[in-house]
């Protein structure tokens, strides 16, 4: 039985983890598949966890009344004293920047930090009008929390399979088998539970637990035969291509991150006297950068999400790059100057200290979220701002009659002839004016049906990711419009310039939309649809797009500063300046003849929300009336947005 040694090259291999994260987070297109970082993280962790687990077991020490209070005490002193240090940082610098609400928010997911949730709470968060990833300061903290879930459940599991004498490998293999298989089904049918779920996960630590267990147990690692060079390549190559070619939006982890974790486990299983390994996963600048690689885990996140915060979806590289150096510096000042020194403190207060500190921050956190401790005052107009972005109820009022992955139906009004509304988020946009003219109707008068789904393209053949959202959505609307003998009109919206745009990630038989060839038979299909309609004797109102961009959000009306101070600088959006933009235009002219070819009557958003050329960004009173950069606030929609009042007046 082997005792492993300390091994520089897993150093280096954390290093080349945080760096793929770091790196795909600040520039995505310098590495696109940066992201599974991540899953070296975990196969690395399940490696070294499970090492001082089976040490443990080797020695005698493994007993719930020792070795269980000695494991967990560990696991403070390594996580808590960083850990407690990025969230009070961020909760501080939160209050100064963060409008009330989003500092809320912040307190909240603070407060899961602390109870290692997080993975549970983004995964309920993750909604199609949901807070934007890159607005979540704690994000990235979903992965600590599968990662102590595991070691909850782990410890107690090997206590029993060593008690039984149980065959551990077996078990092991059979228990990664389950998960891996959960992982790529749930790839497929559940993907945000699969992402955030430690069930879908377990499989990646477990694989670094069985490469353990091959070391400790029947001492290979000390072995140095010459596949061991080939091994190493191996996994080397698998990383390259993980990194290179998986790609933001594909279905993940699901079997795609099978790369990443056996390549993980072959660089480990060629050894430390392996070339690669030896040679550049042992370089003393490589090994200090996995030294420091958990704080720069912890920092990173944050500092990249304030500059987005601040300064928008797409803000200035220099920022992103400034924020990845003071990330780096606030790393290495937690490693050296708070990590080390709490970490090997001998004092018998460390734990109870640290573990206090840690509910005293989450306590904290948790009065921000409650407002019991009232957030920082903010200017009038900063108010009005916060009132726009929190007005996106676009669906209340109305009654779910069925919700699954690709469609919501509900409906509004009374049983007599039914306007049938179907698209993405910028139809469920208009439900708002639609509940207030038909909520009091009943018996025979006019109703409502809505068919939506945020994010769906109502054409058919079109798909994203392999997923047949788009067709479902059409097949369910369809079939609701031609079955049912009370629908005379039928209403189809969306934002066209989002989904044929030249950077499309939407596609027909493999062809992006952003291709012409592809647009035109999309456009033919919705044609065919419309004409369809027409033929069964439905009136069909075609929208066309409100008028979209940064300049209408109200984060922009209203810029902040890293200070924390704001300033009005308002940015204006022409008509002309939107439809020249990434050939908007043209894309809603061909939208447009399509439809009134095939029998459609037009609606033009724009000829009601651009004003002498100008589009509207505020209403009279100061207010925005967009809650982002491509919706309308609901309350402005009630009151406001007249021109759908024909699709459901008698």
């Amino acid at each position: 039985m082997t005792l492993i040694k300390y091994r520089s090259d897993i150093d280096g291999l954390r290093a080349v983890a945080v760096l793929g994260v770091v790196i795909y987070h600040a520039f995505p297109w310098a590495i696109p598949g940066g992201f599974i970082g991540v899953d070296i993280f975990f196969v690395i962790s399940g490696y070294l966890i499970s090492g001082i687990l089976y040490k443990g077991h080797l020695q005698g020490k493994f007993s719930p009344s020792s070795f269980f209070l000695e494991f967990y005490a560990r696991r403070i002193r390594r996580l808590f004293p960083a850990l407690i240090t990025m969230l009070v940082i961020t909760l501080a610098y939160g209050w100064l920047v963060l409008l009330p609400d989003e500092f809320e928010q912040l307190g909240k997911h603070v407060a899961a930090g602390t109870l290692f949730i997080q993975n549970i709470i983004f995964w309920q968060e993750s909604g199609y009008f949901d807070t934007a990833a890159n607005l979540k300061p704690l994000l990235h903290l979903w992965s600590l929390a599968v990662e102590e879930q595991f070691y909850i459940f782990f410890p107690p599991i090997l206590l029993l399979i060593w008690k039984r004498k149980w065959p551990l490998a077996l078990i092991m293999g059979v228990l990664l088998v389950i998960s891996l298989a959960g992982n790529i089904w749930m790839s497929v049918h559940a993907t945000a539970a699969d992402f955030f779920l430690t069930p879908y996960r377990a499989w990646e630590f477990l694989g670094g637990s069985l490469l353990a267990w091959w070391h400790y147990d029947r001492g290979h690692e000390e072995d140095i035969p010459l596949y061991r060079e080939a091994l190493s390549w191996i996994g080397v190559i698998l990383l390259g291509v993980g990194m290179a070619f998986i790609q933001t939006g594909d279905p993940y982890p699901g079997w795609r991150a099978i790369l990443p974790v056996v390549g993980t486990l072959l660089l480990m299983e060629g050894g430390r006297s392996a070339w690669v390994n030896r040679k550049v996963l042992s370089n003393p600048a490589v090994v200090w950068v996995g030294l420091i690689s958990y704080p720069l885990y912890l920092f990173h996140w944050p500092a990249l999400s304030f500059v987005h915060i601040i300064k928008g979806e797409k803000p200035k590289p220099v920022y992103l790059a400034d924020a990845l150096i003071i990330a780096l510096i606030l790393s290495a000042m937690t490693y050296y100057f708070i990590e080390k020194k709490i970490r090997h403190h001998k004092s018998k207060w460390t734990i109870p200290l640290l573990a206090g500190a840690f509910i005293m921050t989450g306590i904290t956190a948790y009065l921000f979220s409650e407002r019991i401790i009232i957030p920082r005052n903010i200017p009038p107009e900063m108010q009005r701002v916060q009132k726009a972005l929190k007005d996106w109820d676009m669906l209340g009022g109305l009654t779910l009659v069925a919700d699954n992955k690709t469609s919501l139906v509900d409906k509004i009004g009374g049983e007599g002839p039914q306007t049938l509304f179907v698209g993405d988020s910028n139809m469920q946009q208009y439900a708002p004016r639609i509940t207030k003219i038909l909520k009091g109707n009943q018996g025979n008068s006019r109703g409502a049906i809505l068919v939506t789904k945020g994010g769906i393209l109502p054409i058919g053949i079109v798909y994203k990711n392999s997923e047949t959202r788009c067709s479902d959505l059409m097949n369910k609307a369809n079939e609701i419009a031609l079955s049912d003998h009370r629908i005379d009109r039928v209403v189809i919206a969306s934002r066209w310039t989002s989904y044929f745009n030249k950077n499309s990630e939407w596609k027909i038989n493999g062809v992006s939309l952003g291709e012409q060839s592809a647009q035109q038979q999309a456009m033919a299909d919705l044609g065919r649809n419309i004409h369809e309609l027409t033929a069964r004797g439905k009136k069909v109102i075609l929208v066309l797009n409100i008028p979209t961009g940064s300049q209408l959000d109200p984060r922009s009306i209203y810029p902040r500063t890293f200070k924390g101070t704001h300033s009005a600088q308002k940015k204006i959006l022409t008509k002309e300046m939107f439809l020249n933009e990434n050939e908007n235009g043209t894309i809603i002219d061909e939208v447009a003849r399509i439809a009134s070819v095939n029998g459609a009557e037009l609606i033009d958003p724009m000829d009601y929300l651009c004003t002498n050329g100008v589009c509207i960004a505020e209403d009279d009173n100061g207010v925005p009336i967009h809650f982002d950069d491509g919706h309308l606030c609901s309350g402005y929609v009630r009151e406001n947005v007249k021109y759908l009042d024909r699709t459901v007046e008698p």
